[in-house]
């Protein structure tokens, strides 16, 4: 109970701070399917990341995909895919206006593959979690598509 009482006050503090916003997505009836919410973040850069930074430079900007979930009714049914592709694309207008060079993830192992999907690379084991990072460069289609539309 006080693990969550923790997690609870982290999130809520975070919140309050106006350091993450949430994007919330409902059904015509007004139920909700899911949700995912983005912050600001630094990485530790490593080869894998295919980033040119200059020499003394170690870290980059990213914007961290701190949550994302699909309520447990409407799982099975491609919802996440559309969520983490909304999530995408926000996070690519928000790279086009500010320079983050990445958008970072944290994913519990059963979810690594949904990430893999959508070509995160795998970048280290944090606490329980494996972290991932996609380049947003990659993340061009998304801006060019609603734009010819």
């Amino acid at each position: 109970m006080k693990f969550k009482l923790r997690i609870f006050s982290k999130k809520k503090l975070i919140m309050e701070r106006n350091l993450v916003r949430t994007r919330l997505f409902f059904d015509q009836d007004k139920n909700l399917i899911g949700f995912y919410s983005l912050f600001n973040d630094t990485i530790k850069m490593n080869k894998q990341m295919d980033i040119a930074l200059p020499d003394r430079v170690k870290e980059t900007p990213a914007i961290r995909l701190h949550y994302i979930g699909v309520d447990s009714r409407y799982r099975k049914r491609y919802y996440g895919v559309y969520i983490l592709t909304a999530a995408l694309y926000h996070s690519a207008k928000i790279s086009e206006m500010s320079g983050c060079a990445l958008v970072t993830v944290e994913s519990t192992e059963k979810a690594c593959s949904f990430y893999e999907k959508f070509d995160f690379i795998y970048i280290r084991p944090k606490e329980s979690y494996y972290s991932y990072a996609l380049n947003t460069n990659y993340l061009t289609h998304f801006l060019e598509e609603n734009d010819s539309n």
